[in-house]
């Protein structure tokens, strides 16, 4: 394919055929955003503050007091460092298995052999703004399902969006 001087097929030079491919992708790029395609073009439907209640399932924890509303938790999106976020409810839950009752019936019972196992279900509050695809915070989209990392003084969890709310929208 290459001769001795570098030409393609004994016609083109590849340093130029290198040249005319990036110059026309550059090209084909700027009419792409021109045409307003571009990403970064995205319309903001409103603005305000989000609450998003991520699940933290299996915690080990032998005293839940160390969340605390209104306390400030580092938020981790993506093992990206976002920023503090205010923490507005905590809600914190034994850890249940089930059994079969006496009477053939499925019985929900705390989990007796680990009573430190807890789920927990924390919720803060964060300036966020609404585009036609999602609510996204900081550049980042915040959908159910995604993995996120709580970080505070006396914690670090990672847990998973369960709800996006705007109040008031």
């Amino acid at each position: 394919m290459l001769d001795q001087d570098g030409k393609l097929f004994g016609r083109l030079n590849i340093i130029d055929f290198s040249f005319v491919i990036i110059t026309s992708a550059m090209v084909f790029g700027l009419f792409w955003v021109a045409m307003g395609n571009s990403p970064l073009q995205q319309e903001i439907i409103s603005t305000g503050p989000v609450e998003v209640t991520v699940a933290v399932r299996g915690a080990r924890v032998l005293d839940p007091t160390i969340f605390k509303v209104g306390e400030k938790a580092f938020l981790t999106i993506r093992n990206s460092r976002y920023k503090a976020v205010e923490v507005v409810k905590i809600e914190t839950k034994p850890r249940y298995i089930t059994l079969m009752g006496t009477d053939n019936k499925p019985v929900s019972i705390a989990d007796p052999s680990r009573p430190e196992v807890k789920d927990i279900d924390l919720t803060f509050k964060e300036q966020a703004e609404v585009l036609k695809d999602g609510v996204t915070m900081g550049g980042y989209k915040l959908k159910v399902g995604n993995t996120v990392e709580l970080d505070a003084f006396g914690y670090r969890f990672r847990g998973s969006i369960m709800k996006v709310d705007m109040p008031g929208k």
